[in-house]
């Protein structure tokens, strides 16, 4: 092995070290775990629900480590085909098809449940926050895995290594009922897959807005 291609790997493995502490320390913070150390204390809520910790380390820190080598390409839309205006409008019909069941399937009704009987005041709150919540998580998700996480992968392991982005998605959702963990699994896949070919990770984030704009949409009239 020469030096650089251990280079690589070291470097490979401390950013796959890097996001799966913080998915983990993330995930001790949500469910409360308190096993020697009260791991809500890492939950970092500012004005209407803005996730600080999210925030700084899904996406400040990662960023700042990428910025030296930053493709710029990659997050604008030069890259993109005539098809994938196309696809993104399928995925916004797809993610609109999973909102809408939501009523039948018991284990995400109980947490996705409606607001429709709520006070028009409850729901301006409440919708208010959950963007300011959403866009506090959103860009640096969507920036830890299909940029940070991804990059890297590509270059040390570029037939298969991108397959790790969805076990990542994967394994942090089974905190959520399975079938949203298949779910997100199976969208990683595709988006992954688009980014990974186009060297782009602004359709997957669109894509991805959209579909938390659809489920809080559904939220606020059902």
């Amino acid at each position: 092995m020469s030096e650089t291609t251990a280079r690589q790997r070291i470097i490979t493995g401390l950013v796959l070290g890097y996001a799966a502490f913080v998915l983990i320390l993330d995930t001790l913070a949500a469910q409360g775990f308190a096993f020697g150390v009260d791991w809500t204390f890492l939950r970092w809520r500012l004005a209407y629900g803005f996730d600080l910790f999210k925030f700084l380390t899904w996406f400040v820190v990662p960023f700042a480590c990428c910025l030296p080598w930053m493709d710029w390409g990659a997050l604008g839309v030069n890259r993109w085909k005539r098809a994938d205006v196309i696809l993104l409008a399928v995925l916004a019909g797809l993610g609109l098809a999973a909102v809408l069941i939501i009523p039948f399937v018991p284990s995400l009704d109980r947490i996705y449940h409606g607001l429709g009987d709520r006070s028009p005041e409850f729901k301006w709150r409440y919708g208010t926050g959950t963007l300011v919540w959403t866009f506090s998580w959103l860009i640096g998700w969507e920036f830890l895995h299909r940029y940070f996480l991804l990059t890297r992968l590509e270059r040390t392991w570029a037939r298969w290594g991108w397959l790790l982005v969805p076990v990542y998605e994967g394994v942090y959702h089974l905190q959520k009922p399975l079938i949203e963990a298949a779910g997100m699994v199976a969208f990683s896949l595709l988006v992954t897959a688009w980014a990974r070919k186009r060297k782009n990770a602004l359709l997957p984030f669109l894509a991805h807005l959209i579909v938390e704009l659809e489920l809080l949409a559904f939220m606020l009239v059902a």
